[in-house]
């Protein structure tokens, strides 16, 4: 799991955020999600450090990972910009499929404004890696609206990002145990 941004790169800055700040909190929510589903996870930061571009992909590429998912906040210099987009490196099937997974279970949490759909990009961390790999803008850091989804709703997020990598897997989604109370 990639958090995007990160240390001296903070990424998308508007409406008194940075991504860097988001992409973190969501991305390790993600992991914890997977981990109690049985799957190992590895992380290209779980701190707020910079990690290249070269280095994400090569701690991913070392990792061994079946899968790579970098986790984004969009921006715009028209603060009309909105919504939700997925993207998988140019010709990968595998990542296409990986990225529509993602993005159709934030759809169905309806955590965006708009749908942008799924794209291909060369992004360097779609381009580098060995294995399938999607990057996921949640939502529109410069858009109001969108802003507040990513103030308020990272769990949700998470959860759905989390159940779009289950279902490219096949793994059903379980609920969290609740807590039982002590004494009872």
């Amino acid at each position: 799991l990639d958090a995007g941004h990160g240390g001296k790169d903070p990424g998308a800055v508007g409406n008194g955020m940075q991504e860097k700040n988001i992409t973190l909190p969501v991305t390790l929510e993600v992991g914890k999600i997977l981990e109690r589903h049985g799957i190992s996870v590895g992380y290209t930061r779980t701190t707020d450090t910079y990690v290249s571009l070269d280095d994400r992909c090569k701690k991913a590429n070392a990792f061994g990972a079946d899968i790579f998912v970098s986790i984004h906040c969009n921006a715009f210099e028209k603060n009309s910009a909105h919504g939700v987009e997925t993207y998988s490196h140019i010709g990968s099937s595998k990542g296409a499929k990986l990225a529509k997974a993602i993005h159709n279970e934030v759809i169905k949490a309806k955590l965006y404004t708009r749908d942008r759909g799924t794209k291909t990009a060369n992004f360097a961390v779609l381009r580098l890696t060995k294995m399938p790999a999607a990057l996921i803008e949640m939502a529109f850091i410069t858009n109001l609206e969108d802003a507040q989804l990513l103030k308020t709703k990272q769990k949700e997020f998470a959860t759905a990002i989390a159940k779009g990598i289950l279902s490219y897997f096949g793994i059903k989604y379980q609920e969290p145990k609740q807590q039982k109370e002590s004494g009872k």
